[in-house]
């Protein structure tokens, strides 16, 4: 097992992965940005960080806001901070030479893309999605959830498996590895879920402020119904690449362990889910990342390949009208993945699944 890893990102998802590795025996060092303390300086000023609910500890974490010190002090950086925030943090690693390191996104949503032409390092992985559900308050972190798996895969081909099993034996999960970024961006159903709840939620949620659960009071049938709609579209463009994608129900059954067989089951008994509050107002990253970093490029790649994205599309364009944000510009779309000139064909040779995979 690494025992030194630097985190990128001193927010719940930093804090709770650098939690877990702390307890295993792993040295960590936590980046927070200077124009991101929030979370660090409450660490800070109270003197150690407090965690309840599927993690219980007290830990005094190491922090830093110079990326000299996070590229010295481990050859394994982790990437936790939302999509949004990684080309701010790609601008940063870029200075440094990297031949030697291998960065970890968590989640990816498709950093390597993103990463391709600014940064040179030893490997580059992304997983679908962060291990944790959790949230920070007044500087103690809450993790209501811990997912047992999650997916991973490299930009490179070929890795070893003495390269796979150091990776491993980094998490305190089971990592399941896929082929490329672009299946491990298809399973992350954040995608499927999040856009759609807030959509179909936005009068309830800026009338209260949030004051209702999430999953529990949002996720009606009616939800379930257009998120099943929407899911079958990222079947079909993981199909186009012969990846054998299961239903969103399914992945998340997988990654938490549950045996669901339908998602208003999900929204009212799964614990991870069921006592998340809704956000006090739509411009949350259930919007600001989900959007333009998962449906804005699964629109592009089914558009692509042929395949109806219509349900997609009405979602963003949605999303669009209420937020005034042109995400099919801003987001992740086929021009900043560098695949606006690569055919169809090429596309689907490049990053189909080989008959032994």
């Amino acid at each position: 097992m690494s025992t030194k890893v630097s985190v990128v990102g001193a927010g719940p998802a930093g804090f709770a992965l650098a939690t877990e590795l702390e307890r295993r025996g792993t040295s960590v060092l936590i980046y927070s940005h200077r124009k991101h303390v929030r979370h660090a300086k409450m660490v800070v000023e109270k003197g150690y960080l407090r965690v309840s609910g599927a993690i219980e500890y007290s830990t005094h974490p190491r922090l830093t806001s110079d990326m000299g010190d996070v590229v010295n002090f481990s050859r394994t950086i982790i990437l936790t901070v939302p999509s949004t925030g990684q080309e701010t943090v790609l601008q940063e690693l870029k200075k440094f030479n990297l031949w030697n390191h291998t960065i970890i996104a968590i989640p990816g949503n498709l950093f390597s893309f993103i990463a391709d032409g600014v940064i040179e390092a030893r490997y580059i992985l992304e997983t679908n999605l962060s291990p944790y559900s959790c949230r920070m308050n007044q500087g103690e972190l809450a993790v209501l959830g811990r997912k047992s798996s999650f997916f991973i895969a490299a930009s490179q081909k070929d890795l070893s498996p003495m390269f796979q099993a150091e990776i491993e034996s980094i998490f305190p999960m089971e990592l399941k590895w896929r082929s490329n970024p672009i299946e491990v961006s298809l399973l992350n159903v954040n995608g499927v879920f999040h856009p759609l709840m807030i959509l179909m939620n936005a009068g309830r949620i800026e009338s209260t402020a949030g004051d209702f659960l999430l999953y529990h009071d949002g996720l009606t049938r009616s939800v379930a119904n257009a998120i099943t709609a929407l899911d079958k579209v990222r079947i079909q463009i993981g199909a186009a690449f012969e990846f054998r994608l299961k239903s969103v129900i399914e992945v998340s059954n997988e990654c938490y362990c549950h045996d669901f067989t339908d998602l208003v089951d999900l929204a009212q008994n799964s614990k991870p889910h069921n006592k998340l509050k809704a956000p006090p107002d739509i411009h949350d990253r259930n919007i600001s990342e989900d959007v333009p970093d998962l449906l804005v490029c699964w629109h592009g790649l089914a558009e692509k390949l042929g395949i109806d994205a219509s349900p997609i599309k009405a979602v963003i364009t949605l999303v669009e009208m209420a937020t005034g944000v042109d995400y099919m510009k801003v987001g992740r779309n086929l021009r900043k993945l560098h695949l606006e000139n690569v055919s169809r064909d090429i596309l689907i040779e490049k990053f189909s699944i080989s008959p032994n995979q």
